[in-house]
């Protein structure tokens, strides 16, 4: 169950937190603070998504009805919501939940971005960071022009490239293979996602993962090749969240409506 800390109007613990952010502890206190939301997020993404709501009312047992779901304020005779039928998540709303998750994100990006060096010496950010949460586990990417970018990052991109223009020679493309929209997969984004699969043996089937793109909003070449991507790595379902707390998600090789 995840602490009422998370419940905005807590205000005592929420400046608790961000003392601890402030102090010696601030990587290990944020870690801790993301993973326990993350855990959250997953459920509410997920509600969200299958249209379901943990806090709409439901016929109580013993009823005939029992257990199914109704509308707040029904004429039914009979139908009221059961005394201890309550959502073990807080009812948190999903625009808060939201900002709350890009807040973090830009927290622990900026602490790697620390720990990786990735700004000049006039503080400017040097390339693009996108972060994801695998299994509780975070897993940054970035893009070609970072330093942060390594031969393997390189390597697995290229790969991924050439295996898709086989499979898709549909795809649009210049006679350069960096050229749009294929260099999408030398952006942060799918950096985090190959990344991802590759700490997880090689796959991400099975998966499913929230990509953090608070930085810079999904490019649209990005948007049109992501979803093969997806299909290559073993179709994971992976919700990307940007800065402005809009969300989508993709699966089986397109994006959800």
């Amino acid at each position: 169950m995840i602490p009422s800390s998370f419940d905005g109007s807590n205000a005592a613990a929420r400046a608790r937190t961000e003392r601890l952010l402030a102090g010696a502890d601030d990587t290990v206190a944020l870690r801790h603070r993301l993973a326990l939301i993350d855990i959250e997020a997953q459920h509410r993404l997920a509600q969200h998504h299958s249209h379901h709501n943990p806090d709409q009312p439901r016929v109580p047992a013993g009823n005939p009805d029992g257990g199914q779901w109704t509308d707040a304020g029904s004429s039914k005779i009979g139908i009221r919501v059961a005394a201890d039928d309550t959502p073990r998540l807080p009812r948190q709303p999903l625009i808060a939940l939201l900002v709350e998750l890009v807040k973090l994100a830009k927290l622990a990006i900026e602490a790697y971005r620390q720990k990786e060096r990735l700004e000049d010496l006039f503080g400017q950010k040097e390339g693009v960071v996108a972060r994801a949460t695998l299994d509780g586990k975070e897993v940054f990417g970035v893009n070609s022009g970072s330093k942060a970018y390594t031969s393997a990052d390189r390597v697995a991109a290229e790969r991924l490239r050439d295996s898709l223009r086989r499979k898709y020679p549909e795809i649009p493309s210049g006679k350069n293979f960096g050229q749009a929209p294929w260099n999408a997969l030398f952006h942060a984004e799918t950096t985090a996602l190959l990344r991802a699969a590759r700490e997880n043996g090689g796959t991400l089937a099975g998966k499913a993962l929230t990509v953090y793109s608070v930085e810079m909003k999904v490019c649209p070449n990005c948007k049109s090749i992501l979803p093969y991507v997806g299909l290559e790595l073993g179709n994971p379902t992976v919700t990307f969240i940007e800065s402005d707390g809009s969300m989508m998600t993709m699966q089986d090789g397109r994006w959800a409506k």
